[in-house]
């Protein structure tokens, strides 16, 4: 009797530290909620213009930290998308443009890589997604890191049908198709919602990735589209086009006159702009969700976006495949970054003013989270931690890069340099000069300038790139590698 007594008073304490420790472990991982909205320009913000409303975003800013220097490592959605989970350039990983559903695009081209919502799940956090994955192929199929993998089902209805903003859309739950009828930003919040309460005692790291505001410029609720209709093109005007005149006019080239292209553009931004309210809209839903079940003091809430995008500006609608050759445009690859969190960690409110980059997600997640990685972490990403802490950074990051496929770009803030290289004859490359600075600065190139800072920019670009390229994955080998869609804008 005495053994299986003390037999069973041992178990009883075993399992009593298991779910203390559960409890524990709970308590002091931070939990993540990444919202990444998709064409969403840095402009696009009533941080930068209060004409546009975005209160639940801008409360976000105000008691948080707001980076007004952050872009994208490339301007168009998968491979910054892979950018994001891996923390590594598009050379490094080898996605350089948007993925199509075609038999041609179908590759497993994340396969050596690991993953930020992996490095997460496999530390014992509950991982979901919801809305677009777009990284890699196969939007449909489950990835076995994520408990809950809410995506698009691109097979039956075509890979457009993700975009509509209302009305029947067929996802994908953990590989097992679902159909929802609706507004699908507020279906994927409300499922973002339910995955919270489910992960209980365990940390979670929950990515709702809305596909708003990427076109189609239409279906948005009436009731914020009619808010806008009157003053959207005062925010931003059908401008005259940039120094790239091969444009992709994308539902242009059918208006003849200046005042049909006005009335449709006055549309166009309604509708752009609406969406982000509807987004704003989500994230304040999801932030009182959080409150209300005392979850607010302990999650992390990044907003922000793939890349950016023009809407008007330049006189295009798209991003870095809205010219030809591709662009690398500020409007292209600037974008929204706020970070809110526990007032233990997060000094707000901030604005910070360093260099930041998509790709520094992975690293600042690693470090909140306290994951120590099983191997050295190779790409270009610098943690955010300190900055969101209120320290001091000096010389966080002198320039800023990225690229698209042939394209390296590098810029100091004043002076900006496109490189694209040459298929033929090899190693050749043309280079166009920006003087930025001025609204639609880049709209006229500039000579190169003889000054000692060019040479130092074209010295640290092919610095970085060597450095952050796989050989097998370069962009400068760009028409050797397999092909991402029928439309890229290097063949």
């Amino acid at each position: 009797m005495y053994r299986k007594g003390r037999v069973l008073a041992l178990l009883i304490g075993l399992i009593s530290m298991i779910i203390f420790a559960q409890g524990t472990f709970s308590e002091s991982r931070p939990n993540f909620l990444v919202i990444m909205t998709d064409d969403q320009g840095k402009w696009a913000l009533g941080q930068y213009d209060p004409r546009i409303r975005t209160p639940n975003i801008d409360y976000l800013a105000e008691n948080g930290v707001r980076f007004d220097e952050a872009i994208a490592p490339v301007p168009v959605c998968s491979p910054a998308r892979a950018s994001f989970f891996t923390g590594k350039t598009p050379s490094q990983h080898g996605v350089h443009d948007f993925l199509s559903t075609s038999d041609s695009a179908q590759h497993n081209w994340l396969e050596d890589e690991k993953l930020i919502s992996e490095e997460l799940s496999e530390k014992g956090y509950s991982v979901g997604l919801f809305g677009k994955w777009h990284a890699d192929t196969r939007e449909w199929v489950h990835r076995e890191e994520f408990d809950e993998f809410l995506t698009y089902d691109e097979r039956e209805p075509g890979w457009i049908n993700q975009y509509l903003h209302s009305g029947t859309v067929h996802f994908s739950r953990n590989g097992v198709p679902e159909t929802y009828t609706g507004i699908q930003a507020r279906f994927l919040t409300e499922n973002a919602i339910r995955f919270i309460d489910r992960a209980k005692k365990r940390p979670f790291a929950a990515f709702l990735m809305l596909t708003q505001p990427h076109f189609p410029f239409s279906a948005l609720p009436e009731r914020l589209v009619e808010s806008y209709r009157s003053i959207g093109s005062n925010i931003v005007g059908l401008e005259s086009e940039g120094s790239l005149k091969n444009r992709n006019h994308r539902g242009q080239d059918t208006l003849t006159n200046a005042k049909e292209l006005e009335l449709a553009h006055a549309e166009k931004i309604a509708q752009y702009l609406a969406a982000v309210t509807l987004i704003d809209e989500q994230v304040g839903q999801l932030s009182d969700a959080l409150e209300s079940r005392g979850l607010l003091g302990n999650t992390y809430i990044i907003f922000t976006s793939d890349h950016g995008h023009m809407t008007g500006q330049y006189g295009l609608y798209g991003k870095g495949n809205a010219t030809r050759p591709q662009n690398l445009y500020q409007e292209s690859i600037n974008i929204p970054l706020v970070i809110f969190g526990p007032k233990s960690a997060v000094k707000g409110p901030q604005i910070r003013k360093e260099f930041v980059n998509l790709y520094d997600l992975f690293p600042t997640l690693i470090e909140l989270s306290g994951i120590e990685l099983a191997t050295k972490y190779v790409g270009p990403g610098k943690s955010l931690v300190p900055l969101i802490k209120g320290e001091i950074a000096k010389k966080f990051r002198r320039y800023q890069y990225a690229e698209y496929g042939n394209a390296r770009m590098i810029h100091d803030g004043t002076l900006k340099l496109v490189r694209y290289y040459q298929k033929e004859p090899k190693n050749s490359f043309e280079d166009i000069w920006y003087q930025l600075g001025e609204k639609g600065s880049e709209r006229r190139a500039i000579e190169q300038p003889t000054s000692e800072s060019s040479a130092k920019m074209i010295y640290a670009l092919e610095a970085f790139f060597s450095k952050y390229e796989s050989q097998e994955h370069s962009g400068r080998k760009i028409w050797d590698l397999p092909r991402h869609n029928g439309s890229e804008p290097w063949r």
